[in-house]
C-alpha cells in the first residue's frame, strides 16, 4: 500500500512533458500519421474528403498510442526513481518516411525515438547500485511497448469475451492493430529504439518479449487471442535463441 501512495506522490509531483518532449511527440505523431495514411487517400482516383476523415482517424489513434508509451515508461522510471524524457530520433523518422514512398504506403517503420534516464538521487536512497542501471533502463523501456499491448487487448477483450463486434468498429479495429504494431517496431534492436535498452541488459529476456509480442500479432492474424499461447511462442524462441546463440557464446567467452 505504501509503494502505491509513494508512487501515486512521484506522479503528481514530477510526472510532466517538456516542451522539447511535447514538440517531439507532435513531430511523431504528424509523421507516423502521413506513413499510415499514405496510401489512404482514395483508390485509383484521388479522393481528398477520405484522405482528410482518414487524417483525423488515424491521428487520435497514433496521438492516444504514442502519449500512452511514454507516460507508461515515464510512470515505471518515477516507480524506480529516475525522471524519463523521451528523445525524437530523426533519422528512424526520415527512414519511415523514404519507406512510405518506396511502397506507396504498403509498408510501416515506425521508429519514434527513446528514451533517457535521469537520476532522482533523493528517491533512489535506499535502492541496490544507487546510480543508474541497466535494468532500470530497460524496465522503463519495455513498458512503452506493454502498455501497447495491454490497450489492444482490452479493446479486443470485448469482442473475444462479450461478443461486440470491434472488428466492424473502424477506429477500435484500427486502434488494435496500430498499438501491436507500435509495440513491436518500438522494441526492434537499435539505438536508440527501446528494443536496443532491452537487448543490453538481458539478450535472453529480449528474445523471450520480442518473440511473445511476435508471436502475439501472428496469432491475431489467425484469428487467435491469447496470452498463454503468445507467452509459449515467447518461451520457444527463447529456449531456440538458448540453445543456437546463447549458450555457445557463453562457451566462447568462457
Amino acid at each position: 500500500m505504501y509503494g502505491y501512495f509513494d508512487l501515486w506522490d512521484k506522479v503528481k509531483r514530477y510526472f510532466r512533458f517538456t516542451p522539447l518532449e511535447l514538440r517531439s511527440i507532435l513531430i511523431v505523431i504528424l509523421i507516423f500519421t502521413f506513413i499510415t495514411t499514405f496510401n489512404k487517400w482514395g483508390g485509383e482516383t484521388f479522393d481528398a474528403q477520405a484522405g482528410i476523415q482518414n487524417l483525423v482517424l488515424w491521428g487520435f489513434i497514433i496521438a492516444i498510442s504514442v502519449v500512452l508509451h511514454i507516460s507508461a515508461q515515464k510512470i515505471v522510471g518515477l516507480h524506480n526513481g529516475f525522471r524519463v524524457e523521451f528523445s525524437i530520433w530523426w533519422y528512424g523518422l526520415l527512414l519511415g518516411i523514404i519507406l512510405a514512398f518506396v511502397t506507396k504506403g504498403a509498408l510501416w517503420l515506425l521508429l519514434p525515438g527513446g528514451i533517457t534516464l535521469y537520476h532522482m538521487s533523493t528517491h533512489r536512497l535506499g535502492y541496490f547500485r544507487y546510480g543508474t542501471n541497466y535494468f532500470a533502463v530497460a524496465m522503463a523501456a519495455l513498458a512503452g511497448a506493454l502498455a501497447n499491448i495491454l490497450l489492444a487487448t482490452f479493446i479486443k477483450t470485448f469482442e473475444v469475451w462479450f461478443g461486440v463486434p470491434i472488428s466492424d468498429i473502424e477506429l477500435l479495429n484500427n486502434l488494435v492493430f496500430f498499438n501491436w504494431m507500435y509495440a513491436l517496431l518500438s522494441l526492434l534492436p537499435f539505438p536508440p529504439l527501446d528494443g536496443w535498452a532491452v537487448l543490453f541488459n538481458s539478450r535472453l529476456v529480449y528474445a523471450f518479449i520480442f518473440g511473445s509480442i511476435a508471436g502475439y500479432g501472428a496469432l491475431i492474424l489467425l484469428g487467435i487471442y491469447s496470452f498463454v499461447f503468445a507467452l509459449l511462442i515467447g518461451g520457444i524462441i527463447w529456449l531456440l535463441f538458448y540453445l543456437f546463440f546463447e549458450r555457445g557464446l557463453w562457451k566462447l567467452i568462457s
